[in-house]
């Protein structure tokens, strides 16, 4: 009866569990729903410590996307990816890429994107990536093209949208006082503020209201306002007769308003007529002579989410049918916050287009009645978050960006343009010099040619006088450089060139001459009949045994007579040694020592002091004539190895030529220079040694190479 009892007990309590993870499920599920991501996220993270269903992990990771916690995000997308991969859309891959771009791993970003179309076999889209990698380090290698700050009238809410009217900053924010929370991230609604130029440098306790019958408890975001400042275009929510509006999944979509100024008061509020209860317009903006509007939506029939779009204000307030603006401009992702400056060009955010992260701000150049191939506009305006609401004239504006290292939410920045957006591929320069192999002399006139990895023909020219050739390659390739001449055996070189931009590549080629090569044949030949003979020779011995021995008994003889005198020799040298003062055993080696026989800095003249000291090396080898020295002479590390060495060659040569003078036989001196080779100081880098220590490798040491 006891077991009974707790069975059921076990059962009642099963079933309440179950029930309440079920109603927590679709509690979570109806937030996600209705875009209350900061309320659905808890409850998410409570239901995957048991439940990791694969709608579970999308909505959590696709809630902490949606409100920019992107390092929990890239958690989840990761977690997403590898357990249900197969199934998922495409979306997940692209939203894990960008959070991971968001967390400052962009390769990885990449490599996720990659891997997914290589499963695909879509080569089309991996081919795509590539080219996106290489064109967004091609913007990194421009360097930080703006200088920017962050405006003191930021808060830890959302500030965004910065437009100078007069003398007046207007800019959307979160209610600056206490009201309904927008429960996507849990803050205010938006309201339009102004904000005095003059007075930037103070918070935002001094911006007020831009217009009360403008402001509404519902969002009032970005707009546009013409030059006589008596017409607004601006947007908002949904919002008729006092009323929120919703559609059919109860979510209040955007429309674009205009209002007209009467005696400095905001009247004739009155929606656009290509607004829809169905889907949003927003982010308007003026064409500079004010006949065009353009603004993004996310109606039927366009590439992707969001896209730019385009009306003409007509007379009476007549507009045509909104016209997208093209798969140039618009991808399958989103395209928002256009604004378009003096000269008709075209700024707009986007996360379709090749960026870092998140939106990207772009430019589209006006090119008569079209827009060019939008570009990325670079650091540090683009960063790895939402960088967007782009405002410029001349060389300054603003922007706003929900980067980390803000105040909060979207901040407001301003910029001021330092470099131009100048976008160059990654390039290197592979040089040389064709030169004949055995004489080392140079070959003008020869043909050199640069082919690809397939062999196809790039580039070709002919040597001039100074027979060096140059060619402009792309990074990261693999090229084959040939090289011809009459009289001369063709020769190539394949090599790949790095990452590093405008590195110079040696790529120097040797031509054998055919007159060489049969030269050496030649050699070859008659070495072979001299071996021949050798050998005959050999056979003809045996014959002379008698006449060997006694040779061999003559060598022995000799040896021992060589060995005695060797030996003697050696006896003498050491004798030597012992009584010369100024010769010296050091190590493997005999030296005459004397004082230090330094140089001047890049000189090779002898100092008074010099020949002083040499007065030594000539005493003593006068007074001992059997021996043979080597002027060794030494350079400090600065400048480069070859013309080190050619320095130290003038300095034995100088020593040289000074002995001579006094006397010394050419035959007993050997001159050579050492470069910086043989530092008794070693210098791990020009400074790191002083002037003192750089004079001590400037040396001169002579060893006694030869005795007689």
């Amino acid at each position: 009866m006891k077991k009974t009892t707790l069975l059921l007990v076990i059962i009642v309590f099963f079933n309440i569990f179950s029930a309440s993870a079920q109603d927590q499920l679709k509690r979570a599920n109806t937030y996600f729903d209705r875009a209350f991501y900061s309320e659905a996220i808890p409850l998410y993270e409570e239901i995957a410590a048991t439940n990791k269903s694969a709608t579970v992990i999308k909505n959590l990771a696709d809630s902490y996307y949606n409100t920019y916690q992107m390092p929990q995000a890239a958690k989840w997308y990761a977690y997403l990816t590898s357990i249900y991969g197969e199934t998922l859309h495409e979306t997940y891959f692209f939203k894990y890429s960008e959070s991971l771009k968001a967390t400052g791993d962009i390769n990885k970003s990449f490599e996720v994107l990659t891997e997914y179309y290589q499963a695909k076999e879509d080569a089309e889209q991996v081919a795509k990536l590539k080219s996106d990698f290489n064109y967004l380090e091609n913007i990194q290698a421009i360097g930080a093209r703006f200088s920017i700050e962050n405006l003191a009238l930021n808060t830890t809410n959302s500030e965004f949208g910065a437009v100078p009217v007069d003398d007046q900053i207007v800019y959307t924010a979160s209610k600056k006082k206490a009201a309904k929370i927008y429960r996507w991230n849990n803050q205010n609604y938006l309201d339009l503020y102004q904000h005095s130029v003059s007075e930037l440098m103070y918070g935002d306790s001094i911006s007020t209201s831009f217009s009360t019958a403008i402001n509404t408890k519902m969002h009032e975001g970005t707009f546009a306002i013409t030059k006589d400042r008596n017409t607004l275009y601006f947007t908002r929510n949904n919002f008729i007769k006092g009323k929120k509006k919703t559609d059919a999944k109860k979510v209040s979509n955007l429309k674009i308003y205009r209002a007209t100024r009467i005696d400095s008061v905001w009247t004739n509020i009155t929606a656009l007529p290509f607004n829809s209860d169905d889907f949003s317009n927003e982010h308007p903006s003026l064409s500079s002579d004010e006949k065009t509007l353009y603004f993004a939506s996310d109606r039927s029939g366009g590439f992707g989410s969001f896209d730019i779009y385009k009306v003409t204000i007509q007379e009476n307030d007549v507009y045509t049918e909104p016209e997208n603006l093209g798969s140039l401009i618009n991808t399958d992702k989103k395209e928002q916050f256009p604004f378009v400056d003096q000269n008709d060009n075209l700024y707009f955010s986007s996360n379709g287009h090749p960026g870092f992260g998140l939106l990207d701000i772009f430019i589209a150049k006006k090119d008569t009645n079209q827009f060019q191939k939008p570009d990325n506009i670079g650091y540090p305006v683009n960063s790895s978050y939402d960088d967007f609401s782009y405002f410029q004239n001349e060389n300054k504006g603003f922007f706003a960006s929900n980067r980390p290292e803000g105040k909060g939410s979207d901040d407001i920045y301003s910029f001021t343009i330092t470099k131009p957006l100048k976008i160059e591929a990654c390039a290197q320069v592979i040089t040389g010099v064709v030169t004949d192999r055995t004489t080392k002399q140079l070959l003008p006139f020869s043909t050199v040619r640069l082919l690809d990895i397939d062999h196809h023909e790039i580039a070709k020219i002919i040597t001039k006088e100074d027979a060096s050739f140059s060619f402009a390659v792309n990074c990261e390739e693999q090229y084959r450089i040939e090289a011809k001449k009459a009289q001369y055996e063709d020769n190539f070189k394949v090599l790949r060139t790095t990452k590093e931009r405008n590195a110079k590549i040696d790529a120097s080629l040797t031509l054998y001459a055919t007159a060489e090569k049969e030269k050496v044949a030649r050699i070859a030949l008659q070495e072979k009949e001299k071996q021949a003979l050798e050998k005959a020779k050999t056979a003809q011995k045996k014959k002379l045994k008698e006449e060997k021995e006694a040779a061999e008994a003559l060598a022995a003889q000799e040896k021992q007579h060589k060995e005695k005198a060797e030996k003697e020799k050696a006896e003498n040298i050491i004798k030597t040694i012992n009584t010369e003062k100024a010769i010296v055993k050091e190590k493997n080696r005999t030296v005459i020592k004397t004082q230090a026989i330094n140089f001047d800095y890049s000189m090779w003249y002898l100092r008074r002091e010099t020949r002083e000291r040499l007065e030594t090396v000539v005493a003593t080898m006068k007074n001992n004539p059997s021996i043979t020295i080597e002027i060794g002479s030494h350079t400090d590390r600065r400048g480069n190895n070859n013309y080190n060495k050619e320095l130290s060659q003038k300095r034995a040569n100088s020593v040289k030529i000074y002995l001579l003078e006094k006397g010394i036989a050419a035959e007993r001196i050997i001159a050579k220079g050492y470069g910086e080779s043989q530092p008794i100081i070693a210098c791990a880098t020009d400074d790191a040694c002083s002037e003192e220590e750089h004079e001590l490798n400037r040396r001169c040491e002579f060893v006694i190479v030869k005795w007689e």
